[in-house]
């Protein structure tokens, strides 16, 4: 038994001590409770926060930054009211006097006025771009020539060439790119020429090329293509017509042939076709042509082309390299045109183009830059200069507009088309007598024009 008791004993030291190891930390000797206590003693020592101290300087700027990308632009604002009107400024200074009425689409220019001159005038363009006119001064005798002064011809120097009357004058520029003119001496009744001495044409040299019988009415002059003159021209005592080939540049001398013989009514035309041969309109039966066989036109085959009295004939080439002829219908005083079908203008289709009153005297073609053809003409009902412009190649119909209104305008018309692509139409004031010129504003030499 005494064991027993020992070691209910030990047993129960052993769960003293087991118990005094879990309730203390080992090597510290303090209880939980003692630790709590501490750390409320060590908050409570601390005192209350103290006030902020004062800001310190403010530091240097740092460096800007890189510039972003401009953003997108913000809506149109509404236009602001208009500011008042400025005043008035000075008046300029007075312009130069007129000379003429200017229609619209038209300038108009008097470039001679020395006596009574300004008939039978013709027009072509010389090598330096300029118009070269010749005409007729009827107060003297004298046959004259004007060289414009600028592409408009709004001013010209003037020169007397010759004498003799210096009637039915043709110009055209030789291949020697000097002006080449054929006209009719009336002193002594003759065919000649004159070539002109330099571009301006201010002194020239004149020879005779026909002086059989009364000879050289209606000249008119082109260059074949051997680079020599080729005039048509009427003789009136036997009613025919005839051409003469220069033998060189200068035309001092020249043969001559007979190429329709008896009632040739005048009213004559030449131009170079496009098969490098004369082709000549003139009155006989009706509208006439006759279509050179050689270059010298020894030679040619004739046709009617419209059977109606035929007067003021204008022979060209249009861009299809066909011949368009404006005429006079003296039966109905319209102004017409003919197209030829082919190069020898053997048939044609035939158009009236102005039927308003009676018009269509002293009519001249020629082709504009758009290929189309123009014709200036007279109006004898309200004593007008008028233009028509074809619509198309062959002309069946043209737009109309009168250019020159002022007294009685548009006598001997002739018109070219100049350096600047434009009409340039010289003509007699009947009024003043004068000499005049108008200068088309556009292609198509009709007022009221413009591009959008």
């Amino acid at each position: 038994m005494r064991n027993g008791v020992g070691q209910s004993i030990a047993l129960a030291g052993l769960g003293v001590l087991a118990a005094a190891l879990v309730t203390t930390p080992l090597g510290t000797g303090a209880t939980s409770s003692q630790a709590t206590a501490k750390s409320v003693d060590a908050k409570a020592a601390r005192g209350p926060r103290g006030p902020r101290g004062p800001r310190g300087f403010r530091g240097l700027r740092g460096y800007r930054g890189f510039l972003g990308a401009p953003g997108a632009n913000g809506a149109q604002g509404i236009q602001g009211p208009a500011g008042p009107t400025g005043p008035t400024g000075p008046p300029g200074l007075p312009g130069p006097p007129g000379i003429g009425l200017d229609r619209p689409g038209f300038a108009l220019s008097v470039l001679d006025s020395a006596g009574q001159v300004g008939e039978e005038t013709s027009a072509a363009i010389g090598v330096d771009g300029l118009g070269l006119i010749s005409y007729r001064d009827l107060s003297n005798g004298n046959l004259k020539v004007a060289h414009c002064q600028n592409v408009a011809c709004t001013a010209a120097t003037m020169s007397t060439v010759a004498g003799g009357g210096g009637q039915f004058s043709s110009v055209t520029i030789g291949a020697d790119g000097l002006g080449l003119i054929s006209y009719f001496d009336s002193a002594g009744q003759d065919l000649k020429v004159a070539h002109c001495s330099n571009v301006a044409c201010s002194t020239a040299t004149t020879a005779t090329l026909d002086s059989t019988g009364d000879v050289g009415h209606d000249t008119s002059i082109t260059i074949g293509p051997d680079g020599l003159g080729l005039i048509a021209y009427r003789d009136v005592m036997n009613s025919d017509l005839k051409v003469a080939h220069c033998s060189n540049v200068t035309c001092s001398a020249a043969t001559t042939k007979t190429i329709d013989s008896g009632l040739v009514g005048g009213y004559v035309s030449i131009t170079l076709g496009a098969d490098g041969l004369g082709l000549i309109s003139y009155y006989r039966s009706g509208l006439d042509v006759a279509h050179c066989s050689d270059v010298d036109c020894s030679t040619t085959t004739k046709t009617t082309l419209d059977p109606v009295p035929a007067l003021g004939t204008s022979a060209n080439v249009g861009s299809d390299g066909l011949g368009l002829i404006s005429y006079r219908d003296e039966t109905s005083h319209d102004l017409k045109i003919a197209h030829c079908t082919n190069l020898t203008c053997s048939a044609a289709t035939t158009a009236a183009l102005d039927t308003l009153g009676d018009v269509g005297r002293y009519s001249s073609a020629t082709i504009g830059v758009d290929g189309l053809g123009v014709v200036s003409y007279f109006d004898s009902t309200n004593g007008d200069l008028k233009v028509a412009r074809c619509m198309d190649v062959v002309c069946s119909t043209a737009t109309k507009a009168t250019v020159d209104a002022a007294g009685t305008a548009g006598l001997y018309s002739s018109a070219t088309i100049g350096a600047d692509g434009l009409g340039l139409v010289a003509y007699q004031d009947g009024t003043n007598d004068d000499l005049k010129v108008a200068h088309c504003s556009n292609v198509f030499c009709q007022p009221y024009f413009r591009r959008r």
